[in-house]
């Protein structure tokens, strides 16, 4: 597998929390960039430790989570899918998509985007891909994207408001969606 394999792989693993940091980030005119670091950090450490575990604990354990994997990714996305379409509608703006303050949600986001991570780790195990390039480079790629995510999200939300948040809303529960029937083997 050469470097252009592994940075591909990186880029793709970090597409589902660019997604989340997006509509996260248009849900508010603003963040702190100690609360965008923490969360991008955060994000890196759920991909990293998803696609360790997947590497290390090879197919006996990865065939139980692989076949719950995707509902509980759909549940978690759709559940806060729902809460962001729900905060979007009230007008206050200090209550914009509060959730995201706590530890729990960041912990069920990070979670929720990095599960996909756990097979990919497994399947480059058997492919005998360099196991710390592609670390570095998906851990890299996962911060990176975080971060962009929720500056362009908050440049969004600035632009669109209320809307936008509407929006990213309805792209979690999508991917939610586009995971579950990815893991039910559907599409």
């Amino acid at each position: 597998m050469n470097i252009l394999s592994v940075f591909l792989v990186g880029l793709g693993l970090s597409m589902d929390n660019f997604a989340v940091t997006l509509a996260a980030g248009a849900s508010r005119r603003s963040f702190k960039k100690s609360l965008i670091l923490q969360i991008s950090f955060l994000f890196t450490l759920a991909h990293l430790i998803m696609f360790s575990g997947g590497w290390l604990l090879g197919r006996g354990i990865g065939f139980w989570i692989h076949a719950i994997d995707h509902w509980i990714a759909f549940i978690i996305l759709t559940f806060i899918g729902i809460r962001m379409i729900q905060e979007s509608r009230e007008t206050k703006p200090d209550s914009k998509f509060q959730s995201l303050h706590t530890l729990k949600t960041r912990l069920l986001l990070a979670a929720a985007t990095s599960v996909d991570a756990w097979m990919v780790g497994m399947g480059l195990s058997f492919a005998k891909a360099p196991f710390w390039w592609t670390v570095a480079i998906m851990m890299l790629c996962v911060f990176i994207t975080s971060w962009v995510g929720f500056k362009l999200g908050a440049w969004l939300g600035r632009k669109i408001g209320p809307v936008m948040e509407t929006c990213g809303g309805i792209i979690l529960i999508l991917i939610g969606v586009k995971l579950l029937l990815e893991g039910m083997g559907i599409c």
